[in-house]
C-alpha cells in the first residue's frame, strides 16, 4: 500500500474536512528547525499545501491535516524521526496567545490545566487535550479528533513534549512525569525519548499522555500573577462562534477515551437534546453514527500501526468482542484489520535515509554544529 493509497483510504466515509484549522503558534519555528537539520522546507511546505507566509505568522490559521502532513514529511526528509520532540520542547504557554496567558497565571495547577483543556479549541479544531484521574495518578494527554489524519507519530511526540514544557512552566523546571504513554509502536532508537522525558515511555499504549501524582494538581503555580490571569480570563469569556461538526467529533473522541460513546452523552456534553443534535447533524449531511464511525476508524488505524492486540483495540473502541470490530473495519476499509496492520508495518519497515551533514561550506554549518550530529535533545 503506497502512501497515496493510504491517504485515500483514510478518508473513506468521512466528511469533507475543510475548515478544520490549527493556529500556527509554535509551528512557526518548524521551517527553521528543518533548515537546522540540513534540509530546505520549501518543497515540504508546498506538498502540505502551506505557504511560507502562512506558517511564518503564529496568529495565522492553517488546515490541521496540512500541519500533520508537514511534520510527518519533515521527519522523513530530514531523517530525524524524533523531530516532534525537538519542536515540542521549544513550545511555551505564551505560544498559545491569550489562552496561554490565562493558564500561566492561574492560582493552581488544576485550574491551569482545566483552562488549558477547555480553551484548547481556540488553538486547534483537529486535536484535543484531556485530564483523567486514575486513582493516585492523573493523565494529561492529547488525542486527535480530526477524522482523516495520517502520519501522526511526530505530532504525538510534539504534543507530549509541549505538555511537558507547559508543566515545567507551571510547576518548576525540575518537573518530570512518573510515566509517559505513546500510542505507536516502539521505535528502534528510544534514546531521545528517554533523554527528554527522563523515563522510558510505554509505547503501543493506546493513548498519548503524561502521568504524574494526583497531589500535584493542588500545587500553586510557580511565579503566578493573578491580576494578569484575571485579565486574560476576561478575554476568554467573550463568546466565540464554534462549528458544530468539529465540536461533535471532539466530544466523541473525548468520551471514547473514557470508554463512553452514547449519543445522549454527546448531546448532553454539547448542552442540547439528542433530537436537536440529530437534526443539526442531518442538516449538515451527516449523522451521529457517521461521526462515531469516523472517529472509531481514525483511532483503529492509529492503533493498528502499534503492537496493541486486536482484542484491546476492539475494547478501546467500545466493542464487546473482536468479531464485530473486525466486521465493521472491513466495511470501513475493504480489508481486514490484520491485513491493514501487515501493510502498514511493511510500509514502516522502509528505513529512514541516513542523515548526511552538509559540508563545512554550507550556510547551515553553525546551527547544525550547535544541534549535534545525532540530533541530541538537551
Amino acid at each position: 500500500m503506497d502512501d497515496s493509497k493510504l491517504r485515500e483510504m483514510s478518508a473513506l466515509g468521512s466528511l469533507q474536512c475543510q475548515g478544520w484549522e490549527q493556529r500556527v503558534g509554535a509551528f512557526a519555528r518548524l521551517p527553521a528547525l528543518i533548515r537546522q537539520l540540513g534540509t530546505e522546507p520549501v518543497t515540504m511546505l508546498a506538498r502540505a499545501g502551506i505557504t511560507c507566509e502562512a506558517i511564518a505568522d503564529p496568529e495565522n490559521r492553517v488546515p490541521y491535516q496540512a500541519l500533520v502532513t508537514l511534520l510527518d514529511e519533515a521527519a522523513h526528509e530530514t531523517a530525524c524521526p524524533h523531530i516532534g520532540l525537538l519542536l515540542g520542547r521549544t513550545w511555551h504557554l505564551a505560544d498559545l496567545g491569550v489562552v496561554g496567558e490565562a493558564v500561566r497565571h492561574s492560582p493552581s495547577v488544576i485550574r491551569a490545566l482545566q483552562t488549558l483543556i477547555t480553551q484548547h479549541r481556540a488553538n486547534s479544531d483537529g486535536g484535543l487535550l484531556f485530564l483523567i484521574e486514575r486513582g493516585p495518578s492523573v493523565d494529561l494527554g492529547y488525542a486527535i479528533c480530526h477524522p482523516a489524519v495520517v502520519g501522526a507519530n511526530p505530532l504525538y511526540d510534539a504534543a507530549l513534549a509541549a505538555l511537558m514544557s507547559f508543566m515545567r512552566e507551571l510547576c518548576g523546571r525540575g518537573w518530570v512525569p512518573s510515566e509517559v504513554f505513546l500510542p505507536y509502536a516502539k521505535p528502534d532508537n528510544v534514546a531521545h525519548h528517554r533523554t527528554f522525558f527522563k523515563v522510558l515511555p510505554h509505547f503501543s499504549a493506546g493513548f498519548c499522555a503524561l502521568r504524574f501524582p494526583v497531589q500535584q494538581l493542588s500545587m500553586p503555580v510557580v511565579g503566578v500573577d493573578l491580576r494578569r490571569g484575571r485579565a486574560a480570563m476576561q478575554c476568554l469569556l467573550t463568546p466565540k462562534n464554534s462549528e458544530l461538526l468539529p465540536d461533535v467529533y471532539r466530544m466523541v473522541r473525548r468520551l471514547l477515551i473514557d470508554h463512553r460513546h452514547a449519543g445522549d452523552e454527546i448531546a448532553e456534553a454539547l448542552s442540547m437534546h439528542r433530537r436537536t443534535l440529530n437534526r443539526r447533524l442531518q442538516a449538515q449531511g451527516t449523522s451521529f453514527q457517521h461521526v462515531l464511525d469516523d472517529v472509531r476508524f481514525q483511532v483503529a488505524r492509529e492503533l493498528l500501526a502499534s503492537d496493541i492486540t486486536l482484542d484491546d483495540i476492539a475494547a478501546t473502541l467500545g466493542y464487546s468482542t473482536v468479531t464485530p470490530f473486525m466486521r465493521t473495519f472491513r466495511r470501513w476499509s475493504g480489508t481486514t484489520p490484520g491485513r491493514w496492520r501487515g501493510q502498514v508495518r511493511e510500509e514502516s519497515s522502509i528505513p529512514f535515509q541516513p542523515f548526511v551533514r552538509p559540508s563545512p561550506a554550507s550556510s547551515n554549518r553553525t546551527s547544525l554544529a550547535a544541534l549535534g550530529s545525532t540530533h541530541q535533545i538537551h
